[in-house]
């Protein structure tokens, strides 16, 4: 009889255990800061703009593309998460023909373009202009094959 009346008591207790739900805090903020537009004039790619932060700069495990199946002379408005170390950004990229693209430090803002370029194979360059179309920065970008 008492291993029933335990039994029961355990139960009872995983039951209100088991109903408990936490809310979430109202006061979450979101990290989106915006949106850019990617312009890819090199080939079909993933692009990935990430913060510039030691961890970042140190993993291969970047999620999801933030701007996914790019084709070659397509523009296109991806999100911007909040920036890393000193309002920065990472720039990453992998193209159809399995070559890898890095830029570190992009300093970008919410309605600016990015504009990846290669003039020939071995000069890729990424080009950073304000929302009025004023080029702020250019970037050499790295590349290689996989």
């Amino acid at each position: 009889m008492k291993q029933a009346v335990l039994i029961v008591a355990c139960l009872f207790t995983l039951l209100l255990l088991g109903s408990c739900q936490t809310k979430e805090p109202n006061n979450m903020t979101s990290n989106k800061q915006g949106t850019v537009t990617f312009i890819n004039e090199v080939k079909d790619a993933d692009v990935w703009i990430l913060p510039d932060t030691q961890a970042n700069r140190k993993t291969t495990l970047w999620g999801t593309a933030t701007a996914a199946k790019v084709k070659t002379g397509e523009s296109r408005v991806a999100p911007l998460t909040e920036p890393g170390d000193d309002g920065l950004y990472l720039f990453r990229m992998i193209d159809a023909d399995r070559f890898y693209y890095s830029a570190n430090g992009v300093k970008l803002q919410a309605n600016w373009s990015v504009t990846i370029r290669a003039d020939d194979p071995h000069t890729v360059t990424l080009e950073v202009t304000d929302e009025t179309g004023t080029l702020q920065n250019t970037y050499a970008v790295f590349s290689a094959k996989l």
